[in-house]
């Protein structure tokens, strides 16, 4: 799913943010990334948690759909 193109558009519409394995200045796509979430002040812990779970959860399902060979079109995804 990270080496799709608009990955980390798709990612920033789930309003998280991703980093690479070595941290935010690790540009080598190793499949492996570091998810949190992109805000961080002004909200309630659960709110937080509640982007992190579902946009972590669909991050899954298209990984899922990804290995089962569907199509994905992270295009169509981030717009909605």
């Amino acid at each position: 799913l990270g080496r799709l193109p608009n990955f980390m558009e798709l990612v920033e519409s789930l309003r998280l943010e991703v980093r690479g394995k070595y941290g935010e200045t690790d540009r080598e796509n190793t499949g492996i990334f570091d998810i949190s979430n992109s805000e961080r002040l002004g909200k309630s812990e659960v709110h937080l948690i509640n982007i992190m779970v579902d946009g972590v959860s669909k991050l899954i399902e298209l990984e899922k759909r990804l290995e089962a060979g569907e199509d994905v079109d992270i295009d169509e995804i981030a717009r909605n």
